[in-house]
């Protein structure tokens, strides 16, 4: 039999995801701090950042799991809060969802449709064999494994516009994370989503994103096209002072010692007269990778903070 889906046409003024503004607190906690940003439909951006730095807060207030404490969100164009039709539009499924006791994968994926008209029973049925779940048995009795597994089954299956996807490799082994991002792939080639996944597997995943959005203490610290972040920094290794002396007066965002031989990571693009320099005082130089580039902007800025607050 064949399947055919009808997504819901967009809104007139449909212009993805809009932030501004926002903030959240828990008691004296500062989860998101003063968070804008624009997330374009049919795009996959990576979240990324050290834990605690607000990623999953970020995606609760998204779908309004959790209420914000400031700022706007605007989803199409109107604010998801207790907004069904908005709402209906994005999916956002934890790994450690809560589900009633009695609820069985099979009984869960019979109600998706009720909830996601773009709803792909095609999509679920491969995914479910492709992660051999146990069709049978009560979600809440799964595997960690099986449960991030479960969640990627609803979330791509559901098709939603706004797919939001929160470390969904945690407790996959190194074969289901392939799976993992092969569905991930083909369903956004399928029919094309805006889909926002948070990982700190950050350069096994790099390949997936287009942009990446680096969050640090609740504040948004980069977004980038994924190649021009990649080509925005290099790393030079090497004795001490021949790597200082070709980074010169380029910002060096972070390093790392061993012994009188250190690991720079230098703000730029490596250039030849950096190349002939290297050569002949052997030090290595090579791309900073994503997770690099990450690792060192959130040293970075905190060591930045950590200055502005001793001179205040």
């Amino acid at each position: 039999m064949t399947h055919t889906h009808t997504l819901p046409p967009r809104a007139a003024n449909a212009a993805g995801i809009r932030i501004e503004g926002l903030s959240k607190t828990f008691g004296e906690v500062q989860a998101l701090n003063d968070v804008s940003l624009d997330l374009a439909p049919d795009r996959i951006y990576g979240l990324v950042g050290p834990n605690g730095a607000g990623k999953t807060t970020l995606m609760a207030c998204l779908c309004n799991h959790i209420f914000k404490t400031a700022g706007v969100i605007a989803i199409d164009g109107a604010n998801p809060a207790e907004n069904a039709a908005v709402l209906g539009r994005t999916i956002f499924i934890h790994e450690d969802q809560a589900y009633n006791d009695a609820y069985t994968i099979d009984r869960i994926l019979a109600a998706m449709p009720s909830f996601y008209p773009t709803w792909d029973a095609e999509t679920a049925q491969r995914l479910i064999e492709r992660f051999q779940l146990p069709i049978k048995r009560r979600a809440r009795k799964l595997s960690r494994g099986q449960k991030s597994a479960f969640a990627a089954v609803l979330s791509l299956a559901a098709r939603a516009p706004y797919t939001l996807l929160d470390e969904p490799y945690l407790g996959l082994d190194p074969t289901a994370r392939v799976v993992l991002y092969e569905e991930v792939l083909r369903a956004y080639s399928e029919v094309p989503r805006m889909i926002l996944m948070s990982t700190h597997l950050i350069d096994e995943a790099a390949d997936l994103m287009e942009e990446v959005i680096v969050l640090h203490a609740g504040r948004v610290v980069m977004k980038a096209d994924v190649d021009e972040a990649r080509s925005s920094a290099f790393v030079a290794r090497g004795l001490g002072e021949d790597v200082r002396r070709l980074a010169g007066s380029r910002e060096i965002i972070a390093e790392h010692a061993l012994g009188r031989i250190i690991s720079a990571t230098i703000r730029g693009r490596a250039t030849p007269e950096d190349e002939r320099l290297a050569a002949e005082t052997r030090v290595s130089l090579e791309p900073a990778s994503l997770q690099d580039l990450v690792a060192a902007l959130g040293i970075h800025d905190l060591t930045e903070a950590l200055k502005n607050g001793s001179q205040s």
